[in-house]
C-alpha cells in the first residue's frame, strides 16, 4: 500500500485516496500513487554533530578533586527554638462553664440601634407625631 520511505502522513493520504471498491469511473482517473502529494515531504535528517576535540571534552568533563583538597562539609541548618508554652493557671469547672456561656451571648446579641431602625422601616403605620 505505502512505501517505507514515506512518512505516516503521506501513507495516510495515499490510503484515503485509494478507494476500497473500484467503480467504472476509476478507470478514467489517474492512479492514487501517481498524484502529487499535498503533504510536505519529511524534512531531511539533521546533520551529524561533529566530534569534539580532546580540549573541548576536557572543558565539559567534571573536575577531579585533588586528595589535598578536602571535600566541603555540607551546610547544616540552624535548629529553630521552639516557643515556650504558656502556663495557664488552673481554673475551676464553674469558671470555664461561665466563660463559655457568656461568650455566646455577646456574639448572638443583636445591636439595639439596628433593631430599632429595622422596626421603624418595616412599620407600615406612621408614628403619632407623623400625620399627613
Amino acid at each position: 500500500m505505502g512505501r517505507d520511505d514515506q512518512d505516516i502522513y503521506q501513507r495516510f493520504e495515499l490510503a484515503v485516496r485509494t478507494p476500497k471498491r473500484r467503480i467504472l469511473l476509476d478507470a478514467f482517473l489517474p492512479a492514487p500513487g501517481t498524484l502529487e502529494s499535498s503533504v510536505t515531504p519529511k524534512e531531511p535528517p539533521p546533520l551529524p554533530v561533529p566530534e569534539m576535540t580532546p580540549e573541548e571534552m576536557n572543558l565539559y568533563r567534571p573536575r577531579e578533586r585533588d586528595e589535598e583538597e578536602p571535600a566541603p562539609d555540607p551546610k547544616l541548618r540552624p535548629k529553630r527554638k521552639t516557643a515556650a508554652k504558656k502556663k495557664e493557671t488552673p481554673r475551676s469547672l464553674q469558671d470555664e462553664v461561665a466563660e463559655f456561656m457568656n461568650r455566646d451571648r455577646s456574639a448572638l446579641a443583636p445591636d439595639d440601634d439596628l433593631t430599632a431602625s429595622i422596626d421603624t422601616a418595616l412599620d407600615p403605620k406612621p408614628g403619632p407625631d407623623k400625620k399627613s
